[in-house]
């Protein structure tokens, strides 16, 4: 799907969203391949269904027979679990043929979009590939009296894991993870030891990958609407980039707090959901139009008044770019004005609640 595209090419790619949808429709628009004419590498890349064709199941099946032997076919085509308020408008997004591996495809396409193209081409493969089978153990060390205990896993056949493996937002080392072969009477010896102290930690800050994921799960947006939304708030300023985590900048807070002081109902975050599906009821002709942006307004013009008479003008500083100037090579800053009128920065990030009515 559109997210997990996403995040994934924010993973393994170090790509931003709005680049990853860039080079995702140069794909799908298509890519002159020399003799063959401008060919579209991949189906529609703005979907949030993981439907796949028959016809695309039964070549994939043909390449991964003869490529890597009828163990890694799966036994039966896998059913794949419809997302919820999915609109299954268009299937899952794959390569167009599978026949087209990235290898072959090298030539004609820019280093990103190569990298790009291998990654759908050879997610959608391991899609269809068998299963991994993978063997739990636990395993003691014991010197004397003490006794270390190692747990893992054990890679018994590795199935689509040969071809493709999900990249994760917590860097866990596979080393971590993943024992070697052993057996009981092995003699062992200390390499070294690091005594390690755990406390509670707060829930990390987003990045890239990680907030699309969450929107998402919540229910908030459409496959469109990600990359724009990421984009949307660093462009206005409300957040900056820490260590490719999002970090919320003095107007960001600012902008917040007013929101939930004149706005708290658009600031929850039920508020997206259930407005899509209030418009998903009306493209089903479940329910007049009218009637949702009434049901919407009648509150909103409420708060919007008393904004106008009440919301303050706020005094904000300048925000390091966290990058220097390329001519004079001295820190760049977003400059913000001396004083900064509240309501229209708060106008500016409703203005696309409104926009989407």
């Amino acid at each position: 799907m559109t997210s997990s595209l996403q995040q994934e090419a924010a993973r393994k790619l170090n790509f931003r969203a709005k680049k990853t949808m860039m080079l995702a429709q140069q794909l799908y628009e298509g890519i002159e391949l020399g003799a063959q004419g401008t060919v579209g590498l991949i189906t529609y890349m703005r979907t949030d269904s993981t439907r796949i064709s028959e016809v695309a199941q039964v070549e994939a099946a043909e390449y991964i027979r003869s490529e890597y032997g009828e163990d890694y076919l799966k036994e039966e085509q896998r059913k794949e679990k419809k997302q919820t308020n999915a609109q299954d408008a268009h299937e899952a997004i794959r390569p167009t043929s599978t026949l087209r591996d990235p290898n072959s495809l090298k030539g004609f396409l820019s280093r990103d979009q190569f990298r790009l193209y291998k990654l759908i081409w050879e997610r959608f493969l391991a899609s269809q590939m068998a299963q991994a089978v993978m063997d739990t153990m636990s395993v003691d060390l014991q010197n004397g009296s003490v006794i270390f205990r190692a747990t893992g896993s054990k890679i018994k056949f590795p199935g689509f894991m040969k071809l493709y493996v999900e990249g994760t937002d917590d860097q866990v080392e596979e080393r971590d993870k993943m024992l070697p072969d052993l057996k009981e009477g092995d003699e062992v010896f200390k390499k070294d030891i690091e005594p390690k102290q755990h406390f509670t930690q707060p829930p990390p800050r987003y990045t890239e990958a990680r907030l699309v994921k969450t929107l998402e799960e919540l229910g908030i947006g459409r496959p469109s609407t990600y990359a724009p939304t990421l984009d949307t708030i660093q462009k206005r300023g409300y957040v900056g980039l820490d260590n490719k985590r999002f970090v919320p900048t003095e107007l960001g807070e600012i902008v917040l707090e007013l929101i939930l002081e004149f706005f708290p109902d658009i600031l929850d975050v039920e508020f997206t959901a259930k407005m899509e599906q209030g418009l998903d009821n009306v493209e089903d002709g479940k329910i007049r139009w009218v009637e949702i942006i009434d049901e919407f307004y009648q509150d909103f013009e409420t708060h919007l008044v008393k904004a106008e008479k009440e919301m303050q003008s706020v005094e904000i500083k300048d925000e390091p770019a966290g990058e220097d100037c390329e001519q004079c090579g001295n820190p760049m800053v977003f400059k913000m004005a001396d004083t900064v009128n509240s309501w229209l920065a708060v106008i500016s990030l409703i203005a696309g609640i409104q926009s989407r009515l």
